[in-house]
């Protein structure tokens, strides 16, 4: 299992890096991939935005609004 941690990041760095870095931790092995949102609902969206053509992604894990949880 793999986490990243998007905190501190702006949307478009999330647009411009995060589908990069999910295909590379796939890519290991690592997964699931956990990727911490925090609760920012429109995090959330842009994140599902960018990875459900390729990847499932659950909405929570263990009830934890700021994080989701991405499978192949």
């Amino acid at each position: 299992m793999s986490k990243i941690d998007l905190y501190g990041l702006t949307h478009q760095e999330v647009e411009d890096e995060l589908l990069n870095k999910v295909i590379l931790e796939y890519n290991k092995g690592n997964l699931p991939i956990h990727i911490i949102t925090g609760k920012s609902e429109k995090m959330r969206i842009l994140v599902k935005k960018i990875l459900t053509p390729q990847f499932r992604v659950a909405d929570s894990i263990n009830n934890n609004y700021g994080v989701l949880r991405v499978d192949g």
